[in-house]
């Protein structure tokens, strides 16, 4: 018989439906497989700058035209024309500002795109084997990815001091191509549990 399970409320758009989610992943089970767990992930959120580095930073960057055109000797030149000192002064601030910015956007496009991924999956873990689903890209579809008994050879566990966290598979070798597990869950530690009395420990010590 199967149980209904438990999972956790999420605040996602209404674009993507979470209880659609589960009823697909409820029909993808074996039968005779019951639903331990299941939650979709907590998007991430744009990480905010601070006021105090953001302003020793910006300093130090507008300084540095400063210091370039003090070790090209420009200000010990007794008349130095106004494109030279323009261009000792702007420089080193401009290339050290286009740095600065192209890692802002490759971090926004890394932020963007991890909080497209996450809220397209929904995790769960089953009394046979854990899942990650994925919308595919035929409308509510769902790609399951599936990791038995014996794949794992343990986990990681991060926790926040909310209860929420990070739980990374381990052991699964060139079956992955960077880390692999349920990120940004409630309850991380119970979960976790739940995958290593799944996955790592399943046959009981008598």
């Amino acid at each position: 018989m199967h149980s209904p399970g438990w999972y956790e409320p999420d605040d996602f758009d209404d674009e993507f439906d979470g209880d659609d989610f589960r009823g697909g992943l409820r029909s993808a089970l074996s039968p005779g497989e019951d639903l331990l767990w299941s939650a979709r992930p907590g998007l991430p959120r744009i990480r905010k700058i601070a006021v105090i580095p953001a302003l020793f930073v910006a300093v130090i960057t507008g300084l540095s035209g400063v210091s370039l055109a003090a070790m090209l000797g420009i200000f010990e030149q007794p008349l130095a024309s106004p494109l030279v000192l323009i261009t000792a002064l702007c420089l080193a601030p401009a290339v050290l500002g286009g740095f600065i910015l192209f890692d802002l956007v490759r971090r926004m496009i890394a932020w963007a795109g991890s909080r497209w991924r996450l809220a397209r999956t929904i995790y769960a873990v089953t009394d046979q084997r854990a899942i990650i689903a994925q919308v595919g890209s035929t409308a509510g579809e769902l790609q399951l990815f599936s990791f038995l008994p014996g794949m794992l050879d343990g986990t990681t566990r991060f926790e926040y001091p909310d209860g929420s966290g990070d739980v990374y598979f381990e052991g699964l070798g060139r079956l992955a191509r960077g880390p692999v597990g349920f990120f940004g869950i409630r309850a991380v530690r119970r979960v976790d549990e739940l995958v290593r009395e799944t996955l790592i420990d399943p046959f009981p010590h008598w």
